[in-house]
Formats: C-alpha cells, sequence, structure tokens
C-alpha cells in the first residue's frame, strides 16, 4: 500500500509533512508548480502525538522539494 501511495503521490505532485521526532503525518501539502513562492507562511502546526509545535517561516516550494525523501518532508 504505501508504495501505491508514493506512485500517486509523485503522480499528484503531493509532499507529506510529518514530524520529524515521531514521523506523525501532518498535513499534506499539494504543490502549485512555483518553486519560488513561500509556501504555508506564519501555519503553526501541531503535532498531536509528541506536542512539539511548529510555525512555517521562508519555506519555499522548491526547499521542500530538496529536503523531501520519497515525496514526504520532516519538519
Amino acid at each position: 500500500m504505501n508504495k501505491e501511495r508514493t506512485e500517486l503521490n509523485k503522480e499528484l505532485k503531493i509532499i507529506e509533512i510529518r514530524c520529524k521526532k515521531c514521523n506523525k503525518l501532518m498535513m499534506n501539502y499539494y504543490l502549485s508548480g512555483d518553486d519560488s513562492m513561500i509556501a504555508l507562511q506564519n501555519i503553526g502546526i501541531k503535532c498531536d502525538r509528541c506536542k512539539r509545535v511548529m510555525i512555517l517561516k521562508k519555506y519555499t516550494e522548491g526547499i521542500m522539494k530538496e529536503q523531501s525523501e520519497s515525496s514526504s518532508f520532516r519538519i
């Protein structure tokens, strides 16, 4: 099932945003295609499992693509 999900994410250009500590899926981000566009600026995301709170600042789609491993971005 994970292989099918990864292939689907590559087709639709989806990046999964996951917690770096506990690897819990927090949200899916759908790419627009503009690598210089700032994505999710000043958005706070809380992990329900480990109680971390992350505030995204100055993350562009290009940075998210470069740092993602098999369409999952860990913050």
